[in-house]
């Protein structure tokens, strides 16, 4: 088999490869709290600094700052060392939703210059708080929890203005404040209902595509799918990086349909695709040609290992018994890629390399060169494998 430094380093799909090169949702949230985070710290390192300052500092804001301090320190240390992002999420939101509630709380036991003071700062991690509840929560359950930490956002402040005899026409800054904080919300609820449409659409989309792109009995990429395969097989091989193809048929699968029935032929054709998935790993791209011919995709390989590997297929199909209770066997036709190919003469010469392999018997390998002349007078290259065929 070809070494680990020989094979590919790329998926096995064009999609596969491009996703491989991007990180996943996951990554890129881990990496924006780990941003917040910072940002969180140094708002904390201003707020802090500008009280202790102050000849008379707030301590009931000193201390809910500080109080952040240690989540933001444990958050951190939680993300970097790539443990589950789902638990950070929901305590640091429980933690700062806890710290909102009894901020405003307070509001209701303190003087009415404070009652605005600690609405407004509670509005801002209200704020954070509903991105972070659309963040980790379904839609619905993250807009019940932000209307209703709103309602009690906004009831808290007036009652308490009311409580202490207070006269509302004389708090417009706080009515503002709470209108702003409103607005955001519904913005905030309007973009998570079009981020939801449109993941659902884009999930329909993947899913078309996967179809379309997919062999419906062996799961295997389609005819379709290999054609993108094989056109990124002869873009490396522009670039001086090897590759080869590999078009294999199931020898006499008519006569395998005729005696013993097409479900026993959709069973060869599924064990074979199962056979060809295992023994190729990360290898290369095994697809269904159509019919019973199956395709192979090999970059980064030379011919001589890829003579290698479709020998030891060979091989391993011709040991397996199946349902039937006899063996199948197959023919291989493989060439390599060059400079100047496309995709037709490409596949041509792996088709004419199997023809060849027919002719001589089945069962066997054939090799053609990608220099190899295509014209109809074409004789047969010499067969790479000479073993009894089975009868």
């Amino acid at each position: 088999m070809p070494t680990p430094e020989q094979r590919r380093p790329s998926e096995l799909t064009v999609q596969a490869r491009r996703s491989r090169l991007a990180p996943t949702s996951t990554d890129l949230r881990r990496r924006v709290y780990l941003w917040a985070i910072a940002l969180g710290v140094g708002v904390i390192v201003i707020v802090l600094s500008t009280q202790l300052r102050s000849p008379s500092p707030d301590y009931v804001q000193v201390g809910m700052v500080l109080a952040q301090l240690p989540l933001c320190i444990w958050a951190t240390w939680w993300l970097l060392r790539g443990k589950p992002l789902v638990v950070a999420e929901r305590v640091v939101f429980a933690v700062n939703a806890l710290i909102t509630l009894f901020q405003l709380l307070l509001t209701l036991t303190n003087d009415s210059a404070q009652v605005v003071w600690l609405a407004s700062s509670a509005y801002w991690l209200l704020t954070t708080l509903a991105i972070l509840a659309f963040l980790i929560f379904e839609n619905r359950q993250a807009l019940l929890f932000s209307a209703g930490m709103y309602l009690l956002g906004v009831l808290a402040p007036w009652a308490a203005l009311l409580w202490k005899g207070q006269a509302f026409s004389s708090f417009a800054n706080l009515l503002r404040v709470q209108l702003s904080c409103g607005v955001v919300l519904v913005l905030l609820s309007v973009l998570a209902w079009y981020r939801e449409r449109f993941a659902a659409e884009r999930g329909e989309r993947l899913s078309m595509e996967q179809l379309a792109n997919t062999d419906m009995l062996t799961g295997l990429p389609n005819r379709r799918a290999l054609y993108s395969e094989i056109e990124w097989l002869i873009s490396e091989a522009r670039t001086g990086v090897g590759g080869c193809l590999i078009l294999l048929d199931i020898d006499h699968f008519k006569r395998i349909n005729d005696a013993f029935g097409h479900n026993v032929g959709d069973e060869v054709l599924i064990r074979l695709s199962e056979l060809l998935r295992t023994h190729l790993k990360d290898e290369g791209t095994v697809g269904r040609w159509g019919g019973e011919e199956f395709l192979i995709t090999l970059p980064g390989l030379s011919p001589e290992l890829v003579e290698q590997l479709a020998e030891q297929l060979r091989r391993k199909l011709e040991e397996q018994i199946f349902s039937h209770g006899q063996g199948v066997t197959a023919s291989f036709g493989l060439t390599c890629c060059a400079a100047g190919d496309d995709l037709q003469s490409c596949t041509t010469r792996a088709d004419r390399a199997l023809y060849a392999a027919k002719k001589a018997g089945r069962n066997r390998v054939v090799s053609l060169p990608s220099d190899a002349a295509l014209d109809e007078d074409m004789q047969a290259p010499p067969v790479l494998d000479t073993l009894p065929v089975r009868s």
